[in-house]
């Protein structure tokens, strides 16, 4: 028997799924690997998630960038943010 209950999920998929989205906003990051939920969730737009699902379901991007990138993540109790710096080689 499957129960589902209705909650505000996220844990991992919030994490990746705001990593996509910062992924997204750089253009010489190329996403390899990611996969929708199959249902919508409450903590980004639609069509902006990626869900991960240990030993299945991953969320991969390559730097295309020339350089090596920094990313920052944090989290609040209802917030995660995550930035993606391009560090600059001398």
């Amino acid at each position: 028997m499957e129960i589902k209950q209705k909650d505000f999920g996220g844990g991992n998929c919030q994490v990746s799924s705001t990593l996509y989205n910062a992924v997204l906003e750089i253009p010489s990051l190329k996403v390899t690997e990611r996969h929708e939920h199959s249902n919508d969730v409450p903590y980004v737009k639609d069509g902006k998630d990626a869900a991960v699902a240990y030993g299945s379901y991953d969320f991969k991007f390559v730097n295309n960038t020339g350089n090596d990138i920094k990313i920052k993540a944090s989290a609040d109790n209802s917030n995660v943010t995550i930035t993606i710096n391009s560090l600059k080689l001398i």
